[in-house]
Order: structure tokens, then sequence, then C-alpha cells
């Protein structure tokens, strides 16, 4: 009886060959790359050597396309306060697949990375817009609601000087 034959449904296909059981050759480079049941190493071999390199005449390259990508993922993680481990997920690794086969999402540790220096980047901004300010005014205020849950509310303003 003949062992079934995999499907292959990873877009790294369209770049590697399976030479033997346990090695792929690279369309690209004819570098052998090893293979174990998965497409880990491929992804690797292919962003380590072939994912920065523009295509002439291209309006945008595939690093430009991934970094585009990939801001966008970050901002969608902080604005909707998603949980780095999303990209962890089947179905949302399925939804991005469909959406651009040749995008490979980054770590969960990428991700976290990512937010973090747009968190810095953010927090530099409003540091260089406080130190423009004139003044500053802050008002408090604490309340009560009707199921006796205390809150309080901070609101400052900034006075800018124009001159």
């Amino acid at each position: 009886m003949q062992p079934a034959v995999k499907r292959r449904i990873s877009p790294m296909w369209e770049h590697l060959d399976l030479i033997t059981p346990n090695k792929v050759r690279c369309l690209l480079c004819s570098k052998e790359v090893g293979y174990n049941n998965n497409t880990s190493s491929m992804p690797r071999h292919y962003r380590a050597l072939h994912e920065n390199k523009e295509e002439t005449g291209a309006s945008h390259s595939r690093a430009t396309r991934k970094r585009e990508l990939d801001k966008a993922l970050v901002s969608m993680i902080v604005k909707d306060t998603q949980p780095f481990s999303i990209v962890d997920d089947v179905g949302f690794r399925a939804l991005v697949s469909k959406l651009d086969p040749i995008y490979i999402l980054p770590t969960r540790q990428a991700l976290k990375a990512m937010v973090e220096a747009k968190y810095e980047s953010a927090k530099e901004k409003a540091k260089a817009e406080v130190a423009k300010v004139a003044a500053v005014s802050l008002t408090s205020d604490m309340w009560t609601s009707i199921n006796m849950d205390a809150y309080l509310a901070w609101v400052n303003g900034l006075l800018i000087c124009i001159f």
C-alpha cells in the first residue's frame, strides 16, 4: 500500500521543491534546505535570502508590503486591545492567508516588540507636545454610579502659545 500523499497548501511550495523525503531545493537560489514534514525552515530561508530583494518595475516590494501589513496589524492590536496571541489563532491565520498568502505573520514576541516600539514613539511624541506648552490645567471629578461603583476622572488641558 502506498503512503498517503500530503497536500501542499503552504505558499512556500511555490519557491521550493521536494527532492528527497528530508530535503527541499529552493527554486530561486538552488540551495538545499532541510525538511522534516513541516515547512518551518522554508519561510526562514526565504526571509533571510530572498524577501528583501525587490522585483524590477514593481510598485511595492514584498518587504515594503510586509512593513505595511505589520504596521496595520500593530494598529489593529492597539485599537481593538487584542492579545498578542491572536497571531497563533488558527482562524486568524487562515484569514490572513486568504487575504495575502505570501505574508508571514510575526511571532507573538516580534509583535510585542513592534507594539512596544509604537508605544515608545507615541510617548516621545506626547512628551514633545507637552514640552511646547506654556501652562497645564488639571481638573478631577469623583462620583459614584447607581450601582455603587466609584469613578475618578482626570481632564487635562494644555495651553500652547503661538508667538
